[in-house]
């Protein structure tokens, strides 16, 4: 029930505090500088060709996570060709795109010449034949060298992750997994972690470390890495992809968070997610992922963004620190991997390539969760919420002691509006759709929460 504003009227001049972002919204881009350089190319709802990159940071992504492959060249791609994206240099030219929109990073190392995942772990081709204790001087060298390299480049990563969804072992010979050998794969956890903290002792650098597992596996190795000795990192990130998911509800992945914060006493993060807009191609590569699995939102626009909204209330709402979307940019190109030309993702990306590859409803997500962020973590008074929110016309403010003064600004910090509330109600008819800040003063203090508006 709305709270009655009290008859005084108070007159306040405020500035506009925006508070520090709380919780991660990113996107995994580490196709689009070779989808650039590929001819893809990408639109602003206007229709405007625009910069990726800007559009993302535009739309409220807080985080680019960008992964790394030791020599892809030594991989020939589906059109007879060396690899050539994901190598060191590729990452320092993502990375300068994404600290110049603002944007933190995040660098997911495979420790291979091409992708690791729960199927294979493979070693580089460089690293092949090496003893043991080579082996584990070699994973301390490259890390460090790696972060000298973008230290040198001025684009230093907030999150470094040692590894890519180490699920059964970890830089192996083999092309497939063969389930861990301890303590052998602890060794090399543990030399890429003391490799990241030289790295920050001697920089005065915070880089923060990670692991990353599936949401299948990652609570047996929560705690299968606390009894081999593997804690000296800060964050355990999991793929929570729901087609694959061996959970079907929302509150299971809550409870999943909640259980792994317990065990591993780490900060928690969905390093990767996806979920598909439409059955439809845009190329002649087949794409990959075309359900929800054992989740009942429908495979359209709308089904895409309520999956996204609702995973981001119940990671934020059960402890976890953030989401990073995998590939959302993996647009059509003349980009060739692999397995084939083109995009095997386009289905499950941000961009409508029935529209000319225009801006989908789900990068809305990205908003949203700055919403929850202020909104959950309030400066000053917690009792102050904006209802409903995101809003369509109007909303009104709960919690206010008395007639208040507000400022209304947009992300940029330019103030929209400024007066003073005396009823409960909001008129935002006025305002295009977007993100923007509502600032009052209760209490003493300025409180600031985040107000999505959103027509449709």
């Amino acid at each position: 029930m709305l709270k009655a504003i009290a008859a005084s009227l108070t007159f306040l001049l405020l500035t506009a505090e925006i508070p520090a972002q709380t919780f991660i919204s990113g996107a995994d881009l580490s196709y689009v500088n070779t989808i650039l350089e590929k001819g893809g190319v990408y639109r602003d709802a206007s229709g405007n060709v625009t910069d990726p990159y800007r559009l993302f940071a535009d739309k409220g992504a807080s985080m680019v996570r960008i992964r790394l492959w030791h020599t892809p060249q030594n991989i020939t791609d589906k059109c007879g060709n060396p690899i050539e994206a994901n190598d060191l240099d590729d990452v320092v030219l993502a990375f300068q795109r994404a600290k110049s929109n603002g944007m933190k990073r995040m660098l997911a190392i495979h420790y291979g010449d091409y992708f690791n995942d729960p199927d294979k772990q493979k070693m580089p081709a460089a690293w092949m034949g090496l003893s043991h204790s080579v082996l584990i001087d070699s994973v301390h060298r490259y890390t460090s060298a790696v972060l000298a390299r973008l230290l040198a480049e001025n684009v230093v990563p907030d999150v470094v992750a040692i590894g890519n969804e180490t699920t059964w072992e970890f830089i192996d010979e083999t092309a497939s997994t063969q389930g861990w050998t301890w303590p052998e794969d602890a060794d090399k956890f543990n030399a890429g972690f003391d490799a990241v903290d030289e790295f920050n002792a001697a920089n005065g650098q915070q880089v923060k470390k990670a692991v990353h597992f599936t949401q299948s596996t990652a609570l047996w190795l929560a705690g299968l890495f606390k009894s081999q000795q593997i804690t000296n990192f800060d964050i355990l990130g999991f793929s929570f992809y729901p087609m694959w998911a061996d959970i079907s509800t929302m509150q299971a992945l809550g409870n999943l968070i909640q259980q792994l914060k317990t065990v591993s006493g780490k900060e928690i993060m969905v390093f990767e997610t996806g979920a598909p807009w439409t059955l439809q191609n845009s190329d002649t590569y087949s794409n990959f992922m075309n359900n929800y699995g054992d989740f009942s939102y429908p495979v359209n626009a709308q089904g895409q963004k309520d999956f996204l909204y609702d995973l981001a209330e119940t990671v934020y709402e059960n402890g976890g620190t953030g989401i990073i979307y995998w590939e959302p940019a993996w647009i059509t190109s003349s980009m060739c991997d692999a397995w084939g030309r083109g995009s095997s993702y386009e289905n499950v990306g941000f961009f409508d390539f029935n529209n000319n590859n225009t801006p989908l409803p789900a990068f809305d997500f990205f908003g949203y969760c700055r919403y929850l962020s202020v909104e959950s973590h309030p400066s000053g008074s917690g009792s102050v919420r904006i209802y409903p929110n995101p809003a369509k016309s109007h909303c009104s403010i709960l919690g206010l002691l008395q007639p208040t003064q507000i400022i209304i600004t947009d992300s940029k910090g330019n103030i929209l509006r400024r007066e003073v509330v005396q009823d409960s109600l909001i008129d935002l008819s006025g305002l295009p759709d977007g993100v923007y800040y509502l600032t009052l003063r209760q209490d003493g203090k300025s409180i600031t929460r985040q107000l999505v508006k959103q027509s449709n």
